[in-house]
């Protein structure tokens, strides 16, 4: 990555209301989790590292991978969380198999030409009741220019992703879309787009467009959900979350109730 956009990357992180907003939602959903006491945990793909210090339990081991070096130097200077220079694809000799409780990935798997490969491999990672936690864009259709600058390989439906664990030997304990209450506007920018391109070929990203005024009420809007989630689960999104154990067995078929309750152990 450009040092100049990394710069700009880790400050959107910082301050864009989508990434503060999906943060506060991703923390609820991973409370949900149930965590053994002071579980080791590796996030791949940490880009500037804000995740690594809210969202995970507050007695969580936790190690970072990043691919791009720039990232990963923004991530380090931010705490005592170790962060390694590596890819999904091509994990540090850190992660040893089965030595860790969670792996996680946030908006990766899409990048990844492989993604059966990459699901296989982090299995492997993982203890005999370990859990990999990620979250990925939804519905090929909403394939846009926010996809292609960021060479995403693929967008999925929540379908799709539950049989691709479930063929790379997990069992799914929940799935869910999210994103959701903000999703008929941001469907029709994308359709938008789509019929009458924007003329500003200059723009990079959705985070280039300015909401001003809006943001904290986009910002509201979207953190909201983490409130619901604690609950339901919901049926359609921008985005689709999953928690999924490995499993004993690969193709395991049956979804249990969603989890509600936090970790007593």
């Amino acid at each position: 990555m450009d040092p100049q956009y990394a710069d700009r990357y880790e400050y959107l992180e910082r301050t864009h209301w989508w990434f503060r907003a999906r943060r506060r939602v991703l923390k609820t959903l991973l409370a949900r989790v149930p965590w053994p006491a002071s579980p080791r945990i590796a996030e791949i793909g940490i880009a500037s590292g804000e995740n690594l210090y809210e969202v995970y339990p507050p007695d969580a081991r936790l190690i970072g991978i990043e691919p791009d070096r720039h990232n990963a130097e923004r991530a380090r200077a931010k705490g005592p969380v170790p962060v390694y220079v590596a890819t999904a694809e091509a994990l540090p000799d850190v992660l040893q198999d089965g030595t860790f409780d969670g792996l996680a990935m946030f908006d990766v798997l899409e990048h990844t030409p492989d993604d059966g490969l990459v699901l296989r491999q982090l299995r492997a990672k993982l203890k005999a009741d370990g859990w990999l936690v990620m979250s990925v864009p939804a519905y090929m259709w909403l394939w846009g220019r926010q996809d292609d600058v960021n060479c995403h390989y693929r967008r999925y439906t929540r379908r799709e992703l539950v049989l691709k664990l479930r063929q790379a030997g997990y069992a799914v304990r929940r799935a869910s879309y999210f994103n959701t209450l903000l999703f008929p506007p941001i469907v029709m920018l994308r359709l938008l787009a789509k019929i009458r391109p924007p003329r500003d070929r200059a723009s990079k990203s959705d985070f280039d467009y300015v909401t001003g005024r809006l943001d904290p009420l986009l910002f509201r809007i979207f953190s909201f959900e983490g409130r619901l989630l604690r609950r339901l689960n919901f049926p359609f999104g921008v985005s689709v979350f999953a928690a999924a154990q490995r499993a004993c067995v690969p193709g395991v078929t049956e979804i249990p109730e969603p989890m509600t309750q936090p970790s007593t152990r």
